[in-house]
Protein backbone atom coordinates (compact mmCIF):
# COMPACT_ATOMS: atom_id res chain seq x y z
CA UNK A 1 0.00 0.00 0.00
CA UNK A 2 1.54 3.40 -1.16
CA UNK A 3 0.72 6.91 -0.23
CA UNK A 4 -1.23 7.08 -2.71
CA UNK A 5 -3.59 3.55 -1.83
CA UNK A 6 -3.96 5.50 2.02
CA UNK A 7 -5.23 8.69 0.54
CA UNK A 8 -7.96 7.07 -1.71
CA UNK A 9 -8.72 5.17 1.80
CA UNK A 10 -8.73 8.18 3.84
CA UNK A 11 -11.17 9.99 1.27
CA UNK A 12 -13.58 7.44 1.39
CA UNK A 13 -13.40 7.20 5.37
CA UNK A 14 -14.38 11.09 5.28
CA UNK A 15 -17.39 10.54 2.59
CA UNK A 16 -18.87 8.00 4.96
CA UNK A 17 -18.42 9.58 8.22
CA UNK A 18 -19.82 12.68 6.53
CA UNK A 19 -23.41 10.94 5.91
CA UNK A 20 -23.73 9.46 9.06
CA UNK A 21 -22.71 13.40 10.41
CA UNK A 22 -25.34 14.39 8.21
CA UNK A 23 -28.12 12.46 8.96
CA UNK A 24 -27.79 12.73 12.84
CA UNK A 25 -30.36 15.33 13.54
CA UNK A 26 -33.13 13.48 12.00
CA UNK A 27 -31.81 10.13 14.00
CA UNK A 28 -31.71 11.60 16.80
CA UNK A 29 -35.86 12.78 17.08
CA UNK A 30 -37.07 9.78 18.34
CA UNK A 31 -37.23 5.65 18.26
CA UNK A 32 -39.04 5.37 15.34
CA UNK A 33 -37.01 8.33 13.39
CA UNK A 34 -33.61 6.02 14.72
CA UNK A 35 -34.66 2.92 14.22
CA UNK A 36 -37.01 2.94 10.98
CA UNK A 37 -36.41 5.90 9.92
CA UNK A 38 -39.72 7.87 10.22
CA UNK A 39 -40.92 5.24 7.68
CA UNK A 40 -39.70 7.49 5.33
CA UNK A 41 -37.40 5.46 2.94
CA UNK A 42 -38.04 5.76 -1.36
CA UNK A 43 -38.05 2.29 -3.35
CA UNK A 44 -34.36 2.92 -4.62
CA UNK A 45 -32.88 3.60 -1.11
CA UNK A 46 -34.44 0.22 -0.08
CA UNK A 47 -33.18 -1.12 -3.06
CA UNK A 48 -29.85 -0.40 -3.03
CA UNK A 49 -29.53 -0.20 1.20
CA UNK A 50 -30.77 -3.91 1.08
CA UNK A 51 -28.46 -5.29 -1.39
CA UNK A 52 -25.51 -3.18 0.34
CA UNK A 53 -26.31 -4.62 3.43
CA UNK A 54 -26.44 -8.64 1.73
CA UNK A 55 -22.54 -7.38 0.04
CA UNK A 56 -20.31 -7.65 2.64
CA UNK A 57 -17.20 -7.23 2.66
CA UNK A 58 -17.12 -10.90 2.26
CA UNK A 59 -18.83 -10.71 -0.97
CA UNK A 60 -15.81 -10.01 -2.84
CA UNK A 61 -13.56 -13.54 -1.57
CA UNK A 62 -16.39 -15.22 -1.19
CA UNK A 63 -18.12 -14.88 -4.60
CA UNK A 64 -14.54 -15.69 -6.09
CA UNK A 65 -14.02 -17.94 -4.42
CA UNK A 66 -17.00 -20.03 -5.41
CA UNK A 67 -16.32 -20.01 -9.13
CA UNK A 68 -12.35 -20.71 -8.14
CA UNK A 69 -13.68 -23.78 -6.46
CA UNK A 70 -16.84 -25.00 -7.98
CA UNK A 71 -16.53 -23.32 -11.26
CA UNK A 72 -19.78 -21.54 -13.28
CA UNK A 73 -21.86 -23.86 -10.74
CA UNK A 74 -20.38 -22.76 -7.54
CA UNK A 75 -22.94 -19.26 -7.12
CA UNK A 76 -25.73 -21.38 -7.57
CA UNK A 77 -25.23 -22.83 -3.67
CA UNK A 78 -27.10 -19.26 -2.89
CA UNK A 79 -28.67 -18.95 -6.20
CA UNK A 80 -31.29 -21.35 -6.22
CA UNK A 81 -32.80 -20.40 -2.84
CA UNK A 82 -32.17 -16.72 -3.78
CA UNK A 83 -34.32 -16.54 -6.80
CA UNK A 84 -37.46 -18.08 -5.54
CA UNK A 85 -37.20 -16.21 -1.96
CA UNK A 86 -36.31 -12.86 -3.43
CA UNK A 87 -39.45 -12.50 -5.48
CA UNK A 88 -41.97 -13.72 -2.98
CA UNK A 89 -40.48 -11.03 -0.64
CA UNK A 90 -41.35 -8.30 -3.60
CA UNK A 91 -44.58 -9.54 -4.29
CA UNK A 92 -45.99 -10.78 -0.44
CA UNK A 93 -44.01 -10.04 2.59
CA UNK A 94 -42.93 -6.69 1.80
CA UNK A 95 -46.63 -5.71 1.89
CA UNK A 96 -47.45 -7.85 4.95
CA UNK A 97 -44.64 -6.58 6.75
CA UNK A 98 -45.06 -3.07 6.05
CA UNK A 99 -48.82 -3.23 6.95
CA UNK A 100 -47.99 -4.41 10.56
CA UNK A 101 -47.18 -0.92 11.52
CA UNK A 102 -44.11 -2.51 13.39
CA UNK A 103 -40.93 -1.31 14.69
CA UNK A 104 -39.08 -4.47 14.77
CA UNK A 105 -39.97 -8.26 14.10
CA UNK A 106 -39.84 -9.15 18.03
CA UNK A 107 -43.10 -6.98 18.34
CA UNK A 108 -44.53 -9.16 15.75
CA UNK A 109 -44.51 -11.95 18.14
CA UNK A 110 -46.59 -10.34 20.84
CA UNK A 111 -48.87 -8.67 18.04
CA UNK A 112 -49.17 -12.37 16.33
CA UNK A 113 -50.15 -14.26 19.59
CA UNK A 114 -50.96 -11.72 22.45
CA UNK A 115 -51.24 -12.80 25.81
CA UNK A 116 -49.08 -12.56 28.91
CA UNK A 117 -46.45 -15.70 27.33
CA UNK A 118 -46.09 -13.63 24.25
CA UNK A 119 -45.17 -10.51 25.94
CA UNK A 120 -42.52 -11.82 27.99
CA UNK A 121 -41.10 -13.92 24.82
CA UNK A 122 -41.32 -10.90 22.93
CA UNK A 123 -38.18 -9.62 25.30
CA UNK A 124 -36.80 -12.88 25.34
CA UNK A 125 -36.81 -13.09 21.53
CA UNK A 126 -34.80 -9.70 21.46
CA UNK A 127 -32.00 -10.78 23.32
CA UNK A 128 -32.14 -13.59 21.48
CA UNK A 129 -32.09 -12.10 17.55
CA UNK A 130 -29.61 -9.59 18.83
CA UNK A 131 -27.14 -11.46 20.71
CA UNK A 132 -27.99 -14.35 18.94
CA UNK A 133 -28.72 -14.13 14.77
CA UNK A 134 -27.00 -10.39 15.11
CA UNK A 135 -24.25 -10.69 16.30
CA UNK A 136 -23.25 -14.15 14.44
CA UNK A 137 -24.12 -12.40 10.93
CA UNK A 138 -21.75 -9.38 12.33
CA UNK A 139 -18.87 -11.77 13.41
CA UNK A 140 -19.18 -13.83 10.02
CA UNK A 141 -18.88 -10.43 7.86
CA UNK A 142 -16.13 -9.37 10.08
CA UNK A 143 -14.57 -13.20 9.25
CA UNK A 144 -14.26 -12.50 5.71
CA UNK A 145 -13.24 -9.11 5.97
CA UNK A 146 -9.81 -9.89 7.21
CA UNK A 147 -9.76 -12.71 4.20
CA UNK A 148 -10.06 -10.65 2.21
CA UNK A 149 -8.15 -7.13 2.86
CA UNK A 150 -5.52 -9.07 4.82
CA UNK A 151 -3.24 -10.36 2.19
CA UNK A 152 -3.04 -6.76 1.00
CA UNK A 153 -2.11 -4.97 4.04
CA UNK A 154 -0.46 -7.65 5.88
CA UNK A 155 -1.78 -6.82 9.09
CA UNK A 156 -3.01 -8.31 11.88
CA UNK A 157 -6.74 -9.68 12.21
CA UNK A 158 -7.23 -7.80 14.90
CA UNK A 159 -5.81 -4.80 13.92
CA UNK A 160 -7.88 -5.08 10.33
CA UNK A 161 -11.16 -5.64 12.97
CA UNK A 162 -10.55 -2.66 14.83
CA UNK A 163 -9.87 -0.27 12.35
CA UNK A 164 -13.02 -1.19 9.74
CA UNK A 165 -15.02 -1.03 12.94
CA UNK A 166 -13.88 2.14 14.27
CA UNK A 167 -15.11 4.22 11.39
CA UNK A 168 -18.69 1.96 11.12
CA UNK A 169 -19.17 2.53 14.59
CA UNK A 170 -19.12 6.20 14.34
CA UNK A 171 -21.30 7.11 11.72
CA UNK A 172 -23.92 4.24 12.46
CA UNK A 173 -23.95 5.73 16.12
CA UNK A 174 -24.91 9.41 14.78
CA UNK A 175 -26.71 8.40 12.07
CA UNK A 176 -29.18 5.42 13.20
CA UNK A 177 -30.86 3.71 10.45
CA UNK A 178 -31.54 6.71 7.99
CA UNK A 179 -27.52 7.24 8.52
CA UNK A 180 -27.02 3.35 7.61
CA UNK A 181 -29.49 3.63 4.36
CA UNK A 182 -27.78 6.43 2.53
CA UNK A 183 -24.32 5.81 3.79
CA UNK A 184 -25.33 2.14 1.79
CA UNK A 185 -26.17 3.81 -1.21
CA UNK A 186 -23.12 5.28 -1.40
CA UNK A 187 -20.70 2.49 -0.60
CA UNK A 188 -22.45 -0.46 -2.91
CA UNK A 189 -21.91 2.13 -5.61
CA UNK A 190 -18.47 2.24 -4.97
CA UNK A 191 -17.50 -1.12 -3.99
CA UNK A 192 -19.03 -2.55 -7.52
CA UNK A 193 -16.87 0.32 -9.59
CA UNK A 194 -13.54 -0.26 -8.03
CA UNK A 195 -13.56 -4.34 -8.84
CA UNK A 196 -14.77 -3.38 -12.64
CA UNK A 197 -12.16 -0.75 -12.62
CA UNK A 198 -10.00 -4.11 -11.71
CA UNK A 199 -11.13 -6.52 -14.44
CA UNK A 200 -9.57 -4.90 -17.44
CA UNK A 201 -6.65 -4.25 -15.64
CA UNK A 202 -5.71 -7.76 -13.94
CA UNK A 203 -6.97 -9.60 -17.84
CA UNK A 204 -4.55 -7.41 -19.57
CA UNK A 205 -1.92 -8.29 -16.95
CA UNK A 206 -2.56 -12.40 -18.24
CA UNK A 207 -2.63 -11.60 -21.45
CA UNK A 208 -6.45 -10.94 -22.48
CA UNK A 209 -9.29 -12.65 -21.83
CA UNK A 210 -8.83 -15.37 -24.70
CA UNK A 211 -6.03 -16.36 -22.95
CA UNK A 212 -7.62 -16.48 -19.53
CA UNK A 213 -10.01 -18.46 -20.45
CA UNK A 214 -7.90 -20.76 -22.62
CA UNK A 215 -5.49 -21.15 -19.09
CA UNK A 216 -8.11 -22.42 -17.20
CA UNK A 217 -9.66 -24.91 -19.72
CA UNK A 218 -6.43 -26.55 -19.95
CA UNK A 219 -5.80 -26.29 -16.04
CA UNK A 220 -9.36 -27.04 -14.65
CA UNK A 221 -11.42 -28.86 -17.61
CA UNK A 222 -14.22 -28.44 -19.13
CA UNK A 223 -16.38 -29.10 -16.36
CA UNK A 224 -15.11 -25.46 -15.08
CA UNK A 225 -17.77 -23.90 -17.42
CA UNK A 226 -20.50 -25.90 -17.11
CA UNK A 227 -23.35 -23.12 -16.46
CA UNK A 228 -26.80 -24.63 -14.63
CA UNK A 229 -27.21 -27.18 -12.48
CA UNK A 230 -27.68 -30.27 -12.37
CA UNK A 231 -24.34 -31.42 -12.42
CA UNK A 232 -20.94 -31.14 -9.75
CA UNK A 233 -22.14 -31.30 -5.91
CA UNK A 234 -25.81 -30.50 -7.30
CA UNK A 235 -27.53 -33.61 -6.83
CA UNK A 236 -31.28 -33.86 -6.99
CA UNK A 237 -31.34 -34.24 -3.15
CA UNK A 238 -29.33 -30.99 -2.87
CA UNK A 239 -31.11 -29.20 -5.75
CA UNK A 240 -34.51 -30.33 -3.63
CA UNK A 241 -33.10 -28.80 -0.23
CA UNK A 242 -32.26 -25.46 -1.90
CA UNK A 243 -35.67 -25.29 -3.53
CA UNK A 244 -37.36 -26.06 -0.20
CA UNK A 245 -35.20 -23.17 1.20
CA UNK A 246 -35.81 -20.53 -0.97
CA UNK A 247 -39.82 -21.33 -0.74
CA UNK A 248 -39.86 -20.49 2.75
CA UNK A 249 -36.85 -18.63 3.29
CA UNK A 250 -38.63 -15.20 2.43
CA UNK A 251 -39.70 -14.92 6.04
CA UNK A 252 -37.29 -16.01 7.73
CA UNK A 253 -34.84 -14.01 10.63
CA UNK A 254 -32.31 -14.54 8.05
CA UNK A 255 -34.59 -13.34 4.73
CA UNK A 256 -37.83 -11.63 4.65
CA UNK A 257 -37.57 -10.87 8.53
CA UNK A 258 -34.71 -9.11 10.44
CA UNK A 259 -32.59 -6.56 8.81
CA UNK A 260 -34.60 -6.77 5.11
CA UNK A 261 -38.33 -6.61 7.18
CA UNK A 262 -36.65 -3.71 8.65
CA UNK A 263 -36.28 -1.58 5.54
CA UNK A 264 -40.07 -2.75 4.48
CA UNK A 265 -41.13 -1.35 7.97
CA UNK A 266 -39.21 2.25 7.53
CA UNK A 267 -40.96 2.35 3.46
CA UNK A 268 -42.96 5.44 2.76
CA UNK A 269 -45.73 3.18 1.83
CA UNK A 270 -46.26 -0.81 1.06
CA UNK A 271 -45.53 0.25 -2.71
CA UNK A 272 -42.28 1.83 -2.12
CA UNK A 273 -41.16 -1.65 -0.41
CA UNK A 274 -42.69 -4.10 -3.06
CA UNK A 275 -40.74 -2.10 -6.09
CA UNK A 276 -37.81 -1.49 -3.63
CA UNK A 277 -37.47 -5.65 -2.88
CA UNK A 278 -38.32 -5.97 -6.79
CA UNK A 279 -35.15 -3.64 -7.34
CA UNK A 280 -33.00 -5.19 -4.75
CA UNK A 281 -33.69 -9.18 -6.30
CA UNK A 282 -31.63 -7.74 -9.80
CA UNK A 283 -28.91 -5.90 -8.05
CA UNK A 284 -28.39 -8.96 -5.68
CA UNK A 285 -28.84 -11.57 -7.86
CA UNK A 286 -26.73 -10.13 -11.23
CA UNK A 287 -24.94 -6.65 -10.65
CA UNK A 288 -23.11 -7.21 -7.71
CA UNK A 289 -22.18 -10.74 -8.98
CA UNK A 290 -20.80 -10.23 -12.66
CA UNK A 291 -17.25 -8.56 -11.69
CA UNK A 292 -16.57 -11.69 -9.12
CA UNK A 293 -17.63 -14.06 -12.03
CA UNK A 294 -14.47 -12.50 -13.87
CA UNK A 295 -12.04 -12.59 -10.89
CA UNK A 296 -13.02 -15.95 -10.45
CA UNK A 297 -12.01 -17.33 -13.90
CA UNK A 298 -8.99 -15.15 -13.50
CA UNK A 299 -8.20 -16.52 -10.31
CA UNK A 300 -8.08 -20.14 -11.84
CA UNK A 301 -5.52 -18.78 -14.74
CA UNK A 302 -3.86 -17.04 -11.91
CA UNK A 303 -3.14 -19.52 -9.37
CA UNK A 304 -3.60 -22.92 -10.39
CA UNK A 305 -6.22 -24.74 -8.01
CA UNK A 306 -4.19 -25.75 -5.27
CA UNK A 307 -1.85 -23.53 -4.84
CA UNK A 308 -3.19 -20.70 -2.53
CA UNK A 309 -6.83 -21.01 -0.44
CA UNK A 310 -10.45 -19.98 -2.48
CA UNK A 311 -11.04 -17.68 0.33
CA UNK A 312 -7.80 -15.59 -0.28
CA UNK A 313 -7.70 -15.48 -4.50
CA UNK A 314 -9.65 -12.41 -4.05
CA UNK A 315 -6.99 -10.77 -2.16
CA UNK A 316 -3.78 -12.58 -3.72
CA UNK A 317 -5.27 -11.17 -7.26
CA UNK A 318 -5.42 -7.60 -5.58
CA UNK A 319 -2.10 -7.42 -3.93
CA UNK A 320 0.14 -8.94 -7.07
CA UNK A 321 -1.73 -7.29 -9.84
CA UNK A 322 -3.09 -4.27 -9.44
CA UNK A 323 -1.16 -0.78 -9.36
CA UNK A 324 -0.86 1.85 -6.79
CA UNK A 325 -4.27 3.69 -6.26
CA UNK A 326 -6.47 0.69 -7.48
CA UNK A 327 -5.45 -0.89 -4.82
CA UNK A 328 -6.36 1.61 -2.13
CA UNK A 329 -9.65 2.03 -4.60
CA UNK A 330 -10.14 -1.49 -4.04
CA UNK A 331 -9.50 -1.72 0.06
CA UNK A 332 -11.59 1.17 0.67
CA UNK A 333 -14.13 -0.70 -1.15
CA UNK A 334 -13.78 -3.54 0.82
CA UNK A 335 -14.01 -1.62 3.91
CA UNK A 336 -16.92 0.24 2.17
CA UNK A 337 -18.55 -3.43 1.64
CA UNK A 338 -18.12 -4.01 5.51
CA UNK A 339 -19.61 -1.22 6.48
CA UNK A 340 -22.76 -1.29 4.78
CA UNK A 341 -23.71 -5.01 5.84
CA UNK A 342 -22.13 -4.39 9.80
CA UNK A 343 -24.26 -0.93 10.21
CA UNK A 344 -27.58 -2.40 9.14
CA UNK A 345 -27.18 -5.44 10.99
CA UNK A 346 -25.92 -3.46 14.77
CA UNK A 347 -28.87 -0.55 13.72
CA UNK A 348 -31.48 -3.90 13.31
CA UNK A 349 -29.84 -5.73 16.16
CA UNK A 350 -30.11 -2.93 18.59
CA UNK A 351 -33.71 -1.80 17.41
CA UNK A 352 -34.16 -5.60 19.18
CA UNK A 353 -32.45 -4.56 22.73
CA UNK A 354 -34.21 -1.21 22.85
CA UNK A 355 -37.93 -1.15 21.77
CA UNK A 356 -38.66 -4.78 22.83
CA UNK A 357 -36.74 -4.97 26.25
CA UNK A 358 -35.02 -1.86 27.58
CA UNK A 359 -38.02 0.55 26.44
CA UNK A 360 -40.87 -2.40 27.51
CA UNK A 361 -39.39 -3.50 30.85
CA UNK A 362 -36.12 -1.87 32.18
CA UNK A 363 -36.88 1.96 31.41
CA UNK A 364 -40.08 2.60 30.20
CA UNK A 365 -41.92 6.68 30.25
CA UNK A 366 -38.17 7.78 28.95
CA UNK A 367 -37.76 10.62 26.99
CA UNK A 368 -37.15 10.06 23.58
CA UNK A 369 -33.79 11.64 23.41
CA UNK A 370 -32.74 8.77 26.31
CA UNK A 371 -34.13 5.93 24.00
CA UNK A 372 -31.86 7.35 21.17
CA UNK A 373 -29.09 7.26 23.65
CA UNK A 374 -29.55 4.19 24.85
CA UNK A 375 -29.41 2.91 21.39
CA UNK A 376 -26.41 3.91 20.53
CA UNK A 377 -24.88 2.15 23.47
CA UNK A 378 -26.57 -1.15 22.70
CA UNK A 379 -25.27 -0.32 19.12
CA UNK A 380 -21.45 -0.37 20.49
CA UNK A 381 -22.20 -3.66 22.88
CA UNK A 382 -23.07 -5.63 19.99
CA UNK A 383 -20.40 -4.77 17.72
CA UNK A 384 -17.84 -5.56 20.46
CA UNK A 385 -19.43 -8.87 21.21
CA UNK A 386 -19.49 -9.39 17.60
CA UNK A 387 -15.83 -8.55 16.95
CA UNK A 388 -14.25 -11.04 19.90
CA UNK A 389 -16.70 -14.25 17.95
CA UNK A 390 -15.18 -13.04 14.67
CA UNK A 391 -11.66 -13.39 16.29
CA UNK A 392 -11.93 -16.52 17.90
CA UNK A 393 -14.45 -18.78 16.21
CA UNK A 394 -14.88 -17.73 12.85
CA UNK A 395 -12.44 -19.92 11.05
CA UNK A 396 -13.16 -22.58 7.83
CA UNK A 397 -14.91 -19.70 5.54
CA UNK A 398 -16.50 -22.00 2.94
CA UNK A 399 -18.47 -24.04 6.24
CA UNK A 400 -19.11 -20.77 7.54
CA UNK A 401 -20.76 -19.41 4.05
CA UNK A 402 -23.11 -22.38 3.80
CA UNK A 403 -24.12 -21.82 7.47
CA UNK A 404 -25.47 -18.34 7.32
CA UNK A 405 -26.80 -18.97 3.86
CA UNK A 406 -28.62 -22.19 4.21
CA UNK A 407 -27.99 -24.10 7.62
CA UNK A 408 -28.72 -21.34 10.30
CA UNK A 409 -32.63 -20.78 9.64
CA UNK A 410 -33.40 -24.55 8.33
CA UNK A 411 -35.18 -25.44 11.43
CA UNK A 412 -37.30 -22.54 12.25
CA UNK A 413 -38.12 -22.12 8.59
CA UNK A 414 -41.48 -23.45 8.94
CA UNK A 415 -42.15 -20.73 10.62
CA UNK A 416 -42.04 -18.75 7.74
CA UNK A 417 -45.36 -20.35 6.31
CA UNK A 418 -46.81 -21.49 9.96
CA UNK A 419 -47.13 -17.29 11.17
CA UNK A 420 -48.99 -16.22 8.01
CA UNK A 421 -50.98 -19.08 7.22
CA UNK A 422 -51.92 -21.35 9.65
CA UNK A 423 -54.51 -19.90 12.19
CA UNK A 424 -53.64 -22.39 14.92
CA UNK A 425 -49.57 -21.83 15.86
CA UNK A 426 -49.35 -20.15 19.11
CA UNK A 427 -46.57 -18.85 21.15
CA UNK A 428 -45.16 -22.43 21.98
CA UNK A 429 -44.59 -22.92 19.01
CA UNK A 430 -42.73 -20.22 18.32
CA UNK A 431 -40.68 -20.52 21.37
CA UNK A 432 -39.49 -24.35 20.79
CA UNK A 433 -38.64 -23.17 16.99
CA UNK A 434 -36.80 -19.85 18.42
CA UNK A 435 -34.80 -21.72 21.17
CA UNK A 436 -33.80 -24.55 19.42
CA UNK A 437 -32.93 -23.63 15.85
CA UNK A 438 -29.96 -21.13 16.48
CA UNK A 439 -27.93 -24.00 19.23
CA UNK A 440 -29.11 -27.32 17.35
CA UNK A 441 -28.20 -25.79 14.06
CA UNK A 442 -24.36 -25.07 14.95
CA UNK A 443 -24.39 -28.25 16.71
CA UNK A 444 -25.97 -30.47 13.57
CA UNK A 445 -23.43 -28.37 11.52
CA UNK A 446 -20.13 -28.19 13.20
CA UNK A 447 -19.95 -30.50 16.00
CA UNK A 448 -21.79 -33.47 14.37
CA UNK A 449 -19.50 -32.17 11.33
CA UNK A 450 -22.04 -32.28 8.94
CA UNK A 451 -20.49 -29.48 7.07
CA UNK A 452 -18.74 -32.26 5.59
CA UNK A 453 -21.15 -34.43 4.54
CA UNK A 454 -23.51 -33.92 1.26
CA UNK A 455 -25.17 -30.16 2.13
CA UNK A 456 -28.85 -32.07 1.54
CA UNK A 457 -28.47 -34.60 4.69
CA UNK A 458 -27.89 -31.73 7.18
CA UNK A 459 -30.42 -29.26 5.99
CA UNK A 460 -33.04 -31.69 5.67
CA UNK A 461 -32.24 -33.35 8.70
CA UNK A 462 -32.83 -29.83 10.45
CA UNK A 463 -35.58 -29.10 8.38
CA UNK A 464 -37.90 -32.04 9.05
CA UNK A 465 -36.88 -31.51 12.79
CA UNK A 466 -38.29 -28.14 12.63
CA UNK A 467 -42.32 -29.20 11.44
CA UNK A 468 -41.91 -32.15 13.65
CA UNK A 469 -41.33 -30.04 16.55
CA UNK A 470 -42.96 -26.57 16.35
CA UNK A 471 -46.24 -28.76 14.90
CA UNK A 472 -46.11 -31.13 17.52
CA UNK A 473 -45.87 -28.52 20.43
CA UNK A 474 -48.47 -26.24 19.23
CA UNK A 475 -51.28 -28.89 18.86
CA UNK A 476 -50.84 -29.93 22.30
CA UNK A 477 -50.69 -26.46 23.93
CA UNK A 478 -53.66 -24.07 23.92
CA UNK A 479 -54.68 -21.83 20.95
CA UNK A 480 -54.00 -17.72 21.02
CA UNK A 481 -57.34 -16.12 21.94
CA UNK A 482 -59.73 -15.31 19.52
CA UNK A 483 -59.12 -11.46 20.04
CA UNK A 484 -55.79 -11.61 19.38
CA UNK A 485 -56.04 -13.72 16.03
CA UNK A 486 -58.95 -11.88 14.01
CA UNK A 487 -56.67 -8.00 15.33
CA UNK A 488 -53.88 -9.44 13.60
CA UNK A 489 -55.95 -10.61 10.44
CA UNK A 490 -57.15 -7.49 9.38
CA UNK A 491 -53.83 -6.02 10.18
CA UNK A 492 -51.95 -8.23 8.03
CA UNK A 493 -54.77 -10.42 5.98
CA UNK A 494 -52.74 -12.94 5.05
CA UNK A 495 -53.85 -16.24 2.91
CA UNK A 496 -54.18 -19.53 4.28
CA UNK A 497 -55.85 -21.76 6.50
CA UNK A 498 -57.49 -19.21 9.23
CA UNK A 499 -60.98 -20.93 9.37
CA UNK A 500 -63.73 -18.78 11.45
CA UNK A 501 -61.46 -16.02 11.64
CA UNK A 502 -61.65 -15.47 8.28
CA UNK A 503 -65.45 -15.23 8.84
CA UNK A 504 -65.06 -11.88 10.66
CA UNK A 505 -64.66 -9.82 7.92
CA UNK A 506 -67.47 -9.07 4.86
CA UNK A 507 -68.14 -11.46 2.08
CA UNK A 508 -66.61 -8.24 -0.71
CA UNK A 509 -63.79 -7.94 1.31
CA UNK A 510 -63.10 -11.99 1.60
CA UNK A 511 -63.77 -11.77 -2.29
CA UNK A 512 -61.18 -8.94 -2.94
CA UNK A 513 -58.63 -11.20 -0.73
CA UNK A 514 -59.32 -14.31 -2.60
CA UNK A 515 -58.19 -12.11 -6.02
CA UNK A 516 -55.42 -10.52 -4.21
CA UNK A 517 -54.11 -14.40 -3.43
CA UNK A 518 -54.36 -15.69 -6.65
CA UNK A 519 -52.81 -12.63 -8.34
CA UNK A 520 -50.02 -13.02 -6.01
CA UNK A 521 -49.39 -16.65 -6.82
CA UNK A 522 -49.56 -15.89 -10.20
CA UNK A 523 -46.60 -13.04 -9.78
CA UNK A 524 -44.65 -15.20 -7.49
CA UNK A 525 -44.80 -17.88 -10.63
CA UNK A 526 -43.54 -14.79 -13.00
CA UNK A 527 -41.17 -13.64 -10.35
CA UNK A 528 -39.55 -16.59 -10.13
CA UNK A 529 -38.82 -16.95 -13.54
CA UNK A 530 -37.46 -14.04 -14.09
CA UNK A 531 -35.06 -14.50 -11.74
CA UNK A 532 -34.58 -17.98 -12.55
CA UNK A 533 -34.01 -16.96 -16.62
CA UNK A 534 -31.44 -13.67 -15.76
CA UNK A 535 -29.04 -15.84 -13.51
CA UNK A 536 -28.95 -18.51 -16.25
CA UNK A 537 -28.23 -16.25 -18.59
CA UNK A 538 -25.45 -14.47 -17.24
CA UNK A 539 -23.83 -17.84 -15.88
CA UNK A 540 -24.28 -19.00 -19.50
CA UNK A 541 -23.01 -16.24 -21.12
CA UNK A 542 -19.79 -16.79 -19.10
CA UNK A 543 -19.24 -20.35 -19.81
CA UNK A 544 -19.93 -19.12 -23.52
CA UNK A 545 -23.33 -21.06 -24.00
CA UNK A 546 -24.47 -18.78 -26.49
CA UNK A 547 -27.44 -20.85 -27.45
CA UNK A 548 -28.75 -21.69 -24.03
CA UNK A 549 -27.86 -17.94 -22.99
CA UNK A 550 -30.32 -16.51 -26.11
CA UNK A 551 -32.79 -18.88 -24.90
CA UNK A 552 -32.73 -17.60 -21.19
CA UNK A 553 -33.13 -14.30 -22.29
CA UNK A 554 -36.00 -14.92 -24.53
CA UNK A 555 -37.24 -16.43 -20.73
CA UNK A 556 -36.30 -13.00 -19.09
CA UNK A 557 -37.00 -10.42 -21.09
CA UNK A 558 -41.32 -12.24 -21.09
CA UNK A 559 -41.47 -13.00 -17.73
CA UNK A 560 -40.40 -9.67 -17.03
CA UNK A 561 -42.59 -7.85 -19.28
CA UNK A 562 -45.34 -9.56 -17.91
CA UNK A 563 -44.81 -9.05 -14.27
CA UNK A 564 -44.12 -5.54 -15.06
CA UNK A 565 -47.39 -4.98 -16.82
CA UNK A 566 -49.49 -6.97 -14.11
CA UNK A 567 -47.58 -4.36 -11.50
CA UNK A 568 -48.58 -1.61 -13.77
CA UNK A 569 -51.86 -2.41 -14.27
CA UNK A 570 -52.15 -2.15 -10.73
CA UNK A 571 -51.17 1.30 -10.75
CA UNK A 572 -48.03 -0.03 -8.54
CA UNK A 573 -45.91 2.15 -10.16
CA UNK A 574 -47.80 4.81 -10.77
CA UNK A 575 -48.90 5.03 -6.96
CA UNK A 576 -44.92 5.28 -6.08
CA UNK A 577 -45.36 9.26 -6.48
CA UNK A 578 -48.38 9.49 -4.39
CA UNK A 579 -47.37 11.14 -1.02
CA UNK A 580 -50.89 10.07 0.67
CA UNK A 581 -51.40 6.35 1.46
CA UNK A 582 -52.88 5.10 -2.31
CA UNK A 583 -54.41 1.93 -0.14
CA UNK A 584 -57.44 2.35 1.20
CA UNK A 585 -57.10 -1.33 3.33
CA UNK A 586 -54.02 -0.42 3.96
CA UNK A 587 -53.69 0.19 8.18
CA UNK A 588 -50.14 -0.04 7.77
CA UNK A 589 -49.80 2.77 5.42
CA UNK A 590 -48.81 6.28 6.69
Amino acid sequence: MTSLDWAVVGLYAVLALGIGVYFTRRAGKNIESYFVGSRSLPWWAIGFSTVATFTSAGSSSAFTMLVYNGGLLGNWWWWIPWMIWMPLVAVIWSKFWRRLKIVSTAEFVEVRYGGRASGIFRSVAAVYFSLGWAVVLMAYVTGWLTKSVGPVLGWSNTAIILFAAAITLVYTLLGGLLGAVYSEVFQFAFFVLANIIFIPVVVHRLGGLGHVYQSVQQTAGAGFFRATPPGGAFTGLTILALVLQGLFFAASPAGGEGFTAQKFMSAKNEFHAQVGQLFNAFLSLVIRVIPFFFLGIVGVAAFPHASVAGEKVWGDLVKIFSPPGLKGLLVAGEFAAYQSAVSTEMNWGASYLINDLYKRQIRPGASDRHYVWAGRVATFGLLVIALLVARFLVKGMMAWFLFINNVMIAFILPLAWLRFFWWRLNIWGEIAALAGGLPLSYVIWFVFDFAHKPFWEGFLLLFGAGWIVIVAVTLITAPEKRETLVEFYRRCRPPGFWGEIAATISPEESQRMRRETWSDIYECALGVAFCTGVVAMTADLFGRHWTAGAAWCVVTVITFTLFCSRWSGKGIFRQLASPAPPNPHDPGQS
